[in-house]
């Protein structure tokens, strides 16, 4: 089975959200930059505007893991980013150095905000993404998430309740449903900064990241160069090197326990 892009999103500017900006979010905001320079090489019209919502500063155990240079230590790493891909690329896209549950959204954002990317370490926040795509009044057509553990990770493209398009299509389930435990407000998060690159390896490897981002990238590369997905996710573990796609497949679902993608 295949799902098929919404073809509206092939004829204006794609408006992204961008939620955390550390060790996946810097990554993916490279990518997106990259991705517009693709989309529009092969005939999309406008490509993407991407605003980057993350309140935190650069620090030290940053440095090296992430994409940051000592000179950045203290810096908000949303206005790094952005910053540099602007300049860099000549783009116009917009960083926020807040929490992204305490921006007025509403309000600042771009008229056509699609796609939600989300790159958080917490159930905390990704209960809040969960209730902004399922609650949120359907604004996203799109939530992409990407999680990570020392040596493992998820990434998921999904959508909220009626966002399927076209006769007989099936709505993709986002990551909540396919790994309704990252909602589990009985699990504590361990939110506590690292000291140092030393202490911050030790609770996640080096290039997790680097291959959740790839995935997620993909994704939407294929999703806006061919305008379908056979796959619209894929599970990780770099200490068995092994990778395994979630296909488009209610079957495929039923295994993650999502029986119902109404």
């Amino acid at each position: 089975m295949e799902h098929l892009i919404d073809p509206v999103l092939l004829d204006r500017r794609v408006g992204i959200h961008l939620v955390g900006v550390g060790g996946n979010g810097a990554q993916m905001a490279g990518c997106l930059a990259r991705l517009d320079i693709a989309m529009k090489a092969l005939g999309h019209p406008h490509g993407l505007h991407v605003t980057a919502f993350d309140a935190d500063r650069v620090s030290e155990a940053n440095v090296g893991r992430q994409l940051y240079s000592p000179a950045d230590i203290g810096r908000h790493k949303a206005i790094v980013t952005i910053h540099r891909l602007n300049q860099f690329y000549g783009l116009d896209w917009i960083a926020h150095p807040v929490r992204y549950e305490a921006f007025e959204t509403n309000r600042y954002s771009p008229p056509n905000t699609d796609i939600l990317i989300s790159c958080v370490d917490s159930r905390a926040a990704r209960r809040t993404l969960h209730e902004a795509v399922f609650d949120g009044g359907g604004r996203y057509q799109y939530w992409l998430d990407l999680g990570n553990t020392e040596a493992s990770a998820q990434v998921v493209l999904g959508q909220g309740v009626g966002k399927a398009k076209g006769e007989g299509s099936l709505r993709l389930p986002c990551v909540t449903e396919l790994f309704p435990e990252l909602l589990d407000a009985n699990v504590p998060d361990d939110n506590r900064p690292s000291c140092s690159v030393r202490v911050s390896l030790a609770s996640q490897g080096l290039f997790i990241n680097d291959v959740a981002v790839r995935f997620a990238a993909q994704l939407l590369y294929e999703l806006f160069s061919k305008g379908r997905l056979g796959q619209h996710g894929v599970v990780v573990n770099l200490e068995s090197k092994r990778a395994g796609p979630i296909d488009v497949d209610p079957q495929t679902w039923e295994r993650f326990g999502c029986r119902s993608v109404a």
